[in-house]
């Protein structure tokens, strides 16, 4: 009898303690689910308040298929905020931004454009938060994602320009029907006393493409021959313009045999709609360099909405969203895992080529003999 007592008591025992145990882990496994990972909690508390603030305001580049790819695409993400997108040229959409802070009107929350404009109009007029802050999602926050396994920013400081595009960009166009691609392959071919008034220059005295071509050549030339090839450059072009969409159309009519300097963004568009001429990928002597064309992230300070700002801006960095931005602008994400098989083979990086970062600060700041020698020749 003492020995069943004895066993019937430990059985008790073992019992007891398993239905603590089990217990246990019961409340542990409810409290662990309970628990939201960091992020998650932030991105909460985000993603409501930017739903009261309702909206978010985008300064973006030109064209209704980068807008409507935009605009459908954070709708489908986040219905609940509805996205205020104006295009335009990045230059232009910053004169417009500085002259509405001057009157004290601070409506936009977002700006995609071009480093140049980033650097050397936005960062100067102190328009702009650091981005790192803002990255929240996973998906948005890890470098595994990107190239490089790194986040890349145009400017000096590595805060306030996000770069999320980069593909080897085109240093000129020219109609074929007028020129032979042996005739223009080198960056000297250009000065042929046949081309005289046969080429359109894209002004290098305003933020956009010019300004990584010539400075590109000017580092490859360097000085004293960069400051000859300009002169002779400016001999040979029948005009310098600004309207970036109009400089590849004079090329693509005939009224102009080379455009020195095209956009990326404006180019690959008129390419996909059907509008032909023909790109040199890069000189045959000197290479080509590495653009971020009007892909460049930033976030306006002073912000009317901020929190929807961030939830785009994180949207923005997804594989969805850079996926829908390369085929709607033909660019190429610096994002690993974005699918390039619909771009144009000249725009995607060859491996183990090198190339010049023509999209950082560094890059595109002028030495003063060089802007000394552009604004004699190309300014106005």
């Amino acid at each position: 009898m003492k020995t069943s007592r004895s066993s019937a008591s430990r059985y008790g025992v073992v019992a007891a303690v398993f239905c603590i145990v089990a217990a246990s882990l019961v409340y542990t496994s409810f409290a662990l689910a309970q628990t939201k990972p960091a992020w998650q909690e932030r991105w909460d508390k985000v993603l409501a308040a930017a739903k009261k603030e309702g909206t978010v305001v985008v300064l973006g580049p030109p064209g209704d298929v980068i807008r409507n790819a935009m605009i459908d695409g954070f709708k489908k993400a986040y219905p609940g905020i509805s996205i205020e997108y104006s295009g335009g040229r990045s230059g232009e959409q910053a004169v417009k931004l500085s002259t509405e802070r001057d009157g004290g009107i601070y409506s936009a929350d977002v700006f995609l454009g071009g480093p140049t404009t980033a650097n050397f109009q936005l960062k100067p007029m102190k328009a702009l938060d650091p981005v790192r802050p803002a990255l929240i999602l996973p998906e948005a926050v890890d470098t595994k994602y990107w190239r490089d396994n790194k986040h890349e920013f145009s400017d000096s400081d590595g805060l306030y320009d996000l770069v999320f595009v980069g593909q080897a960009s085109s240093p000129i166009i020219y109609d074929s029907r007028q020129v032979k691609r042996e005739d223009v392959e080198k960056v000297n071919d250009l000065l042929n006393p046949k081309f005289k008034g046969r080429i359109v220059v894209n002004d290098p005295m305003v933020s956009g493409a010019a300004v990584p071509v010539f400075r590109f050549i000017w580092e490859m030339l360097g000085p004293q021959k960069a400051t000859d090839y300009y002169k002779r450059l400016r001999e040979n072009a029948a005009v310098v313009d600004r309207d970036q969409r109009r400089q590849i159309e004079w090329v693509a009519q005939g009224k102009y045999a080379i455009l020195v300097a095209p956009s990326d963004g404006v180019m690959a568009q008129l390419l996909h709609r059907g509008v032909k001429f023909d790109v040199l990928e890069d000189f045959k002597d000197i290479g080509t360099y590495i653009g971020a064309s009007f892909g460049t992230a930033m976030l306006i300070n002073k912000a009317p909405h901020p929190n929807a700002a961030t939830v785009f801006l994180n949207w923005l960095l997804t594989k969805d969203a850079q996926t829908l931005w390369s085929k709607a602008m033909n660019h190429v994400s610096r994002r690993l895992d974005v699918p390039t098989d619909h771009l144009f083979t000249y725009m995607v990086p060859k491996p183990g080529v090198k190339y010049w970062a023509g999209y950082s600060e560094k890059a595109q700041t002028r030495t003063p003999e060089e802007e000394k020698i552009l604004k004699e020749l190309f300014g106005r």
